[in-house]
């Protein structure tokens, strides 16, 4: 852990360079007194001081570490707020989190389904279209996470147990 630095223009420095601000305008948002060329100067000589290097270092690790952004916290933030708009009766805002969290962790179902035909229709007997026709039909339900329907030609679970 690094401490602050002793000397509290120096902190200052530190601070404001990790916040963003450019060397010379930290240098001078830090209290010193000088030209921004000589700013430019100073502050270059500062960065290059072990102290400076290491408290600027601890700062920026503490930055990523508060900025990291995961799965896990996305899907704990939608959680969140899932649970508060339930508990405000926001019904609405509830399913749009839960859709979002599904989407973030790619359990959404596809909005296309590509089903191609092995003959041209045209060729088919009847049977063979509505065999067809029945297949295309269970695809788009196991895309939307429903059981299949039986196909035509094949016997139900409930007709071979009587």
């Amino acid at each position: 852990m690094s401490a602050p630095l002793k000397n509290p223009r120096h902190e200052a420095f530190v601070r404001g360079y990790v916040d963003g601000l450019p060397a010379y305008k930290a240098y001078l948002e830090a209290g010193y007194k000088c030209t921004v060329r000589a700013a430019a100067v100073e502050s270059s000589k500062l960065l290059t001081k072990p102290d400076i290097q290491n408290r600027r270092r601890y700062l920026l690790e503490g930055l990523a570490e508060s900025l990291m952004v995961s799965k896990e916290s996305l899907c704990a933030e939608l959680e969140q707020a899932r649970a508060l708009a339930h508990e405000h009766g926001q019904s609405a805002a509830a399913t749009a989190a839960s859709i979002a969290k599904a989407r973030l962790l790619g359990i959404e179902a596809p909005k296309e389904v590509n089903v191609n035909l092995t003959a041209t229709v045209n060729q088919m007997t009847d049977s063979e279209l509505h065999f067809e026709i029945a297949a295309m039909i269970n695809e788009i339900r196991a895309a939307k996470g429903m059981p299949p329907r039986p196909l035509p030609g094949q016997a139900n679970e409930d007709e071979t147990k009587h």
